[in-house]
């Protein structure tokens, strides 16, 4: 079983809180496993913290990037902080041996800078991304995982002097979100129907790809084209979340879908450093990726100091990303995302 790094415990005390589609500010925790489905393999565990902030300036960078991706007009909704851990590891972590037919250890310590852009007829959403960190024995996946399980009595895994090695990780991100009329509608009761189509584009040693997909929410109150939900995104990125919507006077809820599919052409979890002697599998070159989720908000915890506590549940499933003489299987897991407004 897989757990929270230990390396980013302190980050658990420094507050947890949402982001939120229309002008808002918030902290939130993300943890991903694939534990909840019963399975133990591949990506297999993630936990970010965020820190949101409503409105301000678009940055130098970003105001370059927007003259390129027609966001010029845009102004910002809010900007994420984020700083979190992943890791990667192959269906046996009690083998010491190097498995040349699974996927490689490999771990991500990083921190990623975000503005979220909305277009003056508010249904065009523009995110801006950019990520910097670290793999190999600097991320700290090796010692977060084994400090953890042997506070938890649990076997230590045996094969981290296998991980894809060291280097400065960095990848810069942009897509783009556009409200989806044909499937949007609103009923009489209040009741909303909000999708949105999106592409994206990511650069860098981290990961390189194109993708395009489909996202929809149900609820009430929704902005014109909705976001991304809160959370770890793509493990390497992250944008806020939708706008929870009123079900009931003591909650509110939000459900949501997507689905992606990517063109990959690199993959630094899978494919190793750009020439180095790293272990490696044959990568798939496309990617298919579904969610649906749910967000519920507890509006009586509001304080005269923050916001609603939130708590968001996510399941992912992904299709096979890497070939190879063994087994290769789908990967389902889950996300759980917890926080306060401000």
């Amino acid at each position: 079983m897989r757990h929270s790094p230990p390396a980013l415990l302190l980050l658990l005390a420094l507050g947890a809180g949402s982001c939120i589609a229309h002008a808002s500010a918030g902290r939130h925790v993300t943890f991903e496993n694939d534990r909840f489905y019963d399975t133990d393999r591949y990506y297999t565990n993630g936990i970010q913290l965020s820190l949101t902030r409503a409105g301000g300036d678009k940055p130098g960078w970003a105001r370059w990037a927007c003259r390129e991706f027609g966001c010029a007009d845009a102004a910002v909704q809010h900007s994420v902080h984020n700083l979190g851990q992943i890791m990667y590891t192959p269906v046996v972590i009690s083998e010491p041996q190097p498995q040349p037919f699974d996927r490689p250890w490999a771990g991500l310590l990083y921190y990623e800078r975000g503005y979220t852009l909305v277009a003056p007829d508010q249904k065009t959403l523009t995110t801006l991304t950019w990520l910097a960190g670290v793999t190999g024995p600097a991320s700290l996946a090796e010692q977060s995982q084994k400090l953890v399980h042997r506070v938890m009595d649990i076997p230590p895994p045996q094969g981290w002097h296998n991980q894809v090695g060291g280097t400065l990780g960095l990848m810069a991100t942009v897509e783009k979100r556009r409200a989806f009329e044909a499937l949007s509608a609103d009923w009489s009761s209040g009741m909303q129907l909000r999708s949105a189509v999106y592409w994206r584009l990511a650069l860098g040693n981290v990961m390189t790809h194109a993708g395009a997909g489909i996202a929809v929410a149900l609820g009430r109150d929704l902005p014109l084209v909705v976001g991304s939900p809160s959370g770890i995104q793509n493990k390497a990125r992250a944008v806020p979340a939708l706008d929870a919507a009123c079900l009931l006077k003591w909650l509110r809820c939000t459900t949501f879908a997507s689905a992606e599919v990517r063109a990959v052409a690199y993959n630094v979890f899978l494919d190793g450093r750009i020439g180095r002697d790293d272990p490696e599998v044959d990568s798939r070159p496309f990617v298919g990726e579904t969610s649906v989720g749910m967000r519920l908000d507890l509006p009586r915890s509001r304080s005269a100091s923050h916001g609603p506590w939130f708590l968001q549940l996510k399941v992912t499933r992904r299709s096979r990303e890497f070939r190879s003489a063994r087994p290769v299987y789908s990967h389902t897991f889950g996300s759980i995302s917890a926080g306060v407004d401000w």
